[in-house]
């Protein structure tokens, strides 16, 4: 959950997500959610998109909310992304590239201080790749594109908490390894668009899929983008989707305790 991997965050890698979000995004932090009210939970029912304007129309409907691609895949991850981001007029952002940059300034050196230090490089790895979704998740009109592989944060579920803000989109190729246990933290995407035959991918075909049913979803439910905007103002706590008022959520008590305690031991 939230609580277990904000404390292994480090401090460098959040400066360096940071840095790159704002750099790929000019867009505001997000804007106060209209509405509070509970939305139906649904699925997208994926199409080939055929009306012009489409791109703008979706994006209209988003609210700036962000779009995340996940999946085994990582080139086809990127790609998608890349092409959401061109018809949404949206920004792309790459979480391997983030990782490579936060890699290459040193961010999981074993300094003083540093929540990286003493683990291995694929702890240290999840720990910036956490971070940087933790950082993402509080920035509009995005469209991320995750790490692939059946490794990293979006193959375990308990790291999805930062994911549920976004418009979430599982690129399957037929054929995977329908037992891989990745496959139960892919599934809690809203949207998932399987790809029959990759030796002839197109990023832009398998975008518009994506965006005719992203439609097919906020048509059928108006109020889930700004229940997604609270989700994010609450802290991204993990409560996706039967949202806890501020106070009433558990974890908000459990982190009080813990932060008493350790404030009590400083004494």
């Amino acid at each position: 959950g939230r609580a277990s991997m904000t404390s292994l965050t480090t401090p460098r890698a959040r400066v360096v997500a940071a840095r790159h979000a704002r750099d790929a995004s000019a867009s505001t932090r997000r804007a106060r959610p209209s509405t509070t009210a509970r939305p139906r939970r649904a699925r997208g029912v994926v199409a080939f998109a055929t009306e012009a304007g489409l791109g703008e129309s979706v994006a209209n409907a988003l609210k700036g909310i962000s779009v995340v691609v996940v999946g085994d895949d990582e080139r086809a991850n990127d790609a998608v992304a890349r092409a959401l981001a061109t018809q949404l007029q949206y920004s792309p952002v790459s979480v391997p590239a983030l990782i490579a940059s936060s890699e290459a300034v040193g961010a999981v050196e074993a300094d003083e201080g540093d929540g990286a230090a003493g683990l291995d490089a694929d702890a240290a790895r999840l720990v910036i790749e956490n971070s940087a979704h933790e950082q993402l998740s509080t920035f509009l009109r995005l469209c991320v594109a995750t790490c692939g592989g059946g490794r990293g944060a979006t193959a375990r579920g308990d790291c999805w908490a930062w994911l549920f803000g976004s418009m979430t989109v599982w690129v399957d190729i037929e054929g995977a390894d329908v037992s891989a246990p990745q496959r139960d933290a892919y599934e809690l995407s809203e949207i998932r668009v399987v790809v029959k035959d990759y030796s002839d991918f197109d990023g832009n075909v398998v975008a518009a899929q994506v965006l005719s049913g992203i439609k097919q979803l906020v048509d059928s439910d108006d109020q889930l983008c700004g229940k997604k905007n609270l989700y994010v103002r609450f802290g991204c706590r993990g409560d996706w989707p039967d949202l806890a008022p501020p106070g009433e959520y558990a974890g908000d008590a459990a982190a009080a305790k813990a932060a008493a305690s350790k404030n009590e031991g400083d004494k």
